[in-house]
């Protein structure tokens, strides 16, 4: 049992660092007209992007043996949902985008 409330605990945690993360750091890149000299702009997102994914599985890391559940599986909680979250909040970008376009 406590495998299961890690692994919920994990992706509660990283579910909801991955939300505020895009929403604060690719929020306002994706929700205004870009223009064509903003690479810089667009690789300083990706390094705080990963960075802030980084820094959130050290501290699961580091979290791992002081928490009353199995730590393994609270760290994979947290990377999968982290992954997940850039994939889910890209997927609905995307369809955001398609119903800008076509409108």
């Amino acid at each position: 049992m406590t495998y299961v409330i890690g692994a919920v605990v994990g992706l509660a945690l990283g579910g909801l660092v991955g939300a505020l993360k895009n929403r604060f750091i690719w929020g306002t890149y994706l929700y205004k007209e870009n223009e064509d000299g903003e690479a810089g702009a667009l690789y300083g997102r990706m390094l705080a992007s990963n960075m802030t994914n980084l820094i959130t599985l050290v501290v699961a890391f580091f979290l791992r043996n002081i928490l009353p559940f199995d730590g393994i599986a609270f760290i994979i909680g947290v990377a999968v949902a982290l992954t997940m979250m850039n994939k889910v909040l890209s997927i609905g970008q995307k369809k955001k985008e398609e119903r800008r376009r076509g409108a």
